[in-house]
């Protein structure tokens, strides 16, 4: 199977230069959830708007693969759905009592793909048709009946518009949650699609778990199952996974470079409203760790400074605020601003305007040449580095105390250097 897409990818290539795979990477048409829990609610509408879109955006330096941008794809999706919806609902309407002929199946999907598929395509897609419409037919038949035994002792009958009203219920469902109009889709003049992907999520408490169902056009046939589990706090991590996954499963092989860039966070994707970049507050020198092992990183490959690097140039960029912790601290220490980035180390500032105020230092602190706005600028090697944090709560008075006892302490320990400016 992955022999036969690598045969396709190869002959892509020869055939037309270079041109780049076409991948329908559709948004979730599946997903599960608690929906008495809001927390889960929220989390479930932040995923459906955003996440494939993110994958996207990580992926866009992969020249070999081209993902068709979500709104159009999302544009054409919903004419797919009406126009299969109309002429679903029709043939039913006149249809319900009987089997609608394999023949009036095959009308309906060379309609709505506007005569573009192949034989093999075309009778593989109206197989797919039939089992859903056989589907949605037993399904109105049991609705009829079961809406027909809650009304015994009764008087009257279900009516036309209640039949209309069923086939309009179940049609609807079936082709918004179906792969079946995603295929349709890729399939139309407007993408002519090689690859398409599908999936649907699982909330289950604190648990996430991601599945994509990737699809080669030529044929149809699934290419298996790309999936990643973890917990919510560590979703950064499961797009990341899933990531390298898809393009491993698509048949791309990346060096250690391309691999690099994809463990990367774009600061500008941080969400203001949540503070939480990827849908995650916190950042872990061990996940990053646990990617270098996943993707098969060579040994001597150092991901950990290039991570850091681009990591802290964005939150420098971006202005953002965060807490560090450092190996062998169990606490989180603020961060006012990152100064500057190099390849090894950074410089943040550690204490804000006018800090010597909040603890009650003398004012002459302030007299000669040291400024009102006072900083003490620290420069912190990557490799100390344990966890970053995002967390825009103000800092109590004790947090100001300890602030400046531990940054004293970390720059008499000889790993950190401050400065006072």
């Amino acid at each position: 199977m992955k022999k036969t897409l690598n045969i396709i990818l190869l002959y892509s290539f020869i055939c037309l230069g270079f041109s780049a795979t076409k991948i329908s990477l559709f948004n979730f048409n599946g997903a599960t959830f608690d929906k008495a829990d809001k927390n889960a609610a929220i989390l479930s509408n932040k995923i459906s708007d955003n996440f494939i879109d993110l994958m996207k955006h990580d992926m866009t330096f992969f020249d070999e693969a081209n993902f068709i941008e979500t709104k159009k794809l999302n544009k054409e999706l919903i004419k797919v759905r009406k126009l299969l919806l109309a002429q679903l609902k029709k043939e039913l309407e006149a249809s319900i009592v009987d089997v609608i002929p394999r023949n009036k199946i095959k009308k309906i999907v060379n309609n709505v793909s506007e005569g573009n598929l192949n034989e093999l395509q075309l009778e593989s897609l109206t197989d797919s048709l039939i089992v859903l419409v056989s589907s949605s037919t037993k399904t109105i038949a049991k609705d009829m009946l079961l809406s027909n035994s809650k009304d015994m002792g009764k008087t009257g009958e279900i009516t036309i518009a209640d039949l209309n009203s069923f086939i309009e219920n179940i049609t609807h469902k079936s082709i918004w949650k179906s792969t079946f109009s995603s295929l349709m889709t890729s399939l139309r003049n407007d993408f002519n699609s090689d690859i398409a992907v599908t999936g649907r999520y699982d909330v289950d408490g604190n648990n996430l778990k991601i599945e994509l169902y990737p699809y080669n056009l030529d044929d149809l046939e699934m290419l298996g199952v790309v999936s990643s589990e973890g917990t919510i706090d560590n979703i950064n991590v499961i797009i990341k996974d899933l990531e390298f996954k898809l393009l491993s499963k698509l048949g791309f092989l990346l060096e250690d470079d391309q691999k690099a860039k994809l463990c990367l966070y774009d600061v500008n994707e941080f969400s203001k409203s949540d503070y939480s970049l990827y849908f995650s507050k916190i950042f872990l020198t061990e996940d990053i760790k646990e990617l270098k092992y996943r993707m098969q990183f060579n040994d001597n490959f150092n991901l950990i400074s290039e991570y850091y690097k681009v990591l802290a140039k964005g939150l420098m960029e971006n202005k953002i605020r965060y807490n560090i912790k450092f190996y062998g601290d169990d606490s989180m220490y603020n961060v006012y601003s990152t100064e500057s980035v190099n390849d090894s180390t950074f410089f943040v500032n550690v204490l804000n305007d006018n800090w010597t105020n909040k603890v009650g230092v003398s004012q002459n602190l302030h007299s000669g040449n040291m400024k009102p706005d006072s900083k003490v600028v620290v420069e912190i090697d990557y490799n100390v580095v344990q966890a970053i944090q995002f967390d825009k709560g103000a800092e109590s008075f004790m947090d100001t105390v300890v602030q400046i006892s531990i940054y004293s302490l970390i720059v008499a320990s000889g790993f950190l250097l401050a400065q006072f400016l």
